[in-house]
């Protein structure tokens, strides 16, 4: 699970423990939208009743699930973003029911062993049989949450695969758009230094046009993976169509210049066959404008910008060229 993912559900717990409810699926759900999306007819509900340090009744947590639960399902169609949200709940229901069960059984278990307590002053005898007992539901009580701790673990997985996909290019296995924007905004977080170049494939439309699209695609994941392998260990992203993005961590202008152009020199070597004649495709290659910064991720876009600048002119001065803007 992300830190934020792990966050969210440690603070969906913790409110549920401040407003004196227990943790089952439906009040975990209830707690996660509210934190997560506050401005969600959920989220504006819980808060309006909470402001002040109010808590929280079980009555008014069950009117507002059953109010918007049922306005949910005459809602439109959802969109994408809001499927992988109904995805995330549906894990986060999974985890309050496991949390819900583990609390159960402890709790069972504290009982027992406070009434079994009552019974020690009796003789000898009787005391082993209560110790006896007592190790004996001690041992299903750790098998139980052992059983949980391996679902727990069974969802973040999940949570991560599922995270891992949307951040994913289906095609070449590169980051995508939200991938390069989780990572350039980590790094303005840090403060860290960064030279962040464009490149694009050259006569790729030509490519396309000629060969078809199937050719193009084989053109995507050869110059997708020479980058990757290049560039190591920076990040590498397809930033659309043709063009990826290369993010150099702590790399000066300068530095930032000359990796790039060692990963076009690479890249000039790669051959790549047509399949239908094994007659070489010719050289494949790629031109690039680099720019650095260091603010916020304000500058990452005005860098961004700035990087696409020199790209331009790395086309109109000839390709297969690397500049900084």
């Amino acid at each position: 699970m992300s830190s934020a993912t792990q966050a969210d559900a440690e603070n969906a717990l913790a409110f549920l423990a401040q407003q004196w409810l227990p943790p089952t699926p439906e009040n975990y759900t209830l707690a996660y939208i509210a934190l997560t999306e506050p401005k969600s007819q959920i989220g504006r509900a819980v808060n309006a009743i909470t402001e002040g340090g109010v808590r929280i009744r079980q009555g008014e947590a069950d009117e507002i699930v059953t109010l918007y639960a049922s306005e949910n399902a005459h809602a439109e169609p959802a969109s994408n973003n809001d499927a992988e949200r109904d995805a995330l709940r549906h894990q986060t229901i999974k985890l309050g029911e496991v949390a819900s069960s583990a609390a159960a059984a402890t709790g069972a278990f504290t009982r027992d062993l406070s009434a079994e307590a009552e019974g020690f002053a009796g003789d000898e005898a009787r005391t082993v049989q209560i110790v006896t007992r007592m190790i004996e539901r001690s041992r299903r009580a750790e098998e139980e949450l052992n059983a949980a701790a391996k679902e727990v673990e069974s969802l973040r997985e999940e949570l991560e695969a599922a995270r891992d996909d949307a951040e994913r290019d289906q095609l070449t296995g590169l980051g995508n758009r939200r991938a390069i924007d989780r990572h350039l905004q980590r790094l303005a977080d840090g403060g860290r230094p960064r030279a962040i170049g464009i490149c694009d494939i050259d006569h790729f439309k030509s490519v396309n046009d000629r060969f078809g699209h199937g050719v193009g695609d084989r053109v995507l994941k050869l110059v997708a993976s020479s980058l990757a392998a290049s560039c190591a260990p920076h990040f590498v992203g397809r930033w659309g169509g043709e063009e990826f993005l290369v993010v150099m961590d702590d790399e000066d202008q300068d530095s930032g210049m000359a990796l790039l152009d060692a990963a076009r020199a690479d890249l000039s070597v790669r051959k790549l066959k047509l399949r239908e004649n094994d007659e070489p495709l010719g050289v494949i290659s790629f031109s690039a404008g680099v720019a650095v910064t260091s603010g916020d991720h304000g500058a990452n876009i005005a860098a961004i910008h700035r990087a696409d600048t020199g790209l331009y002119c790395a086309k109109a001065q000839g390709r297969n060229r690397v500049l900084a803007s």
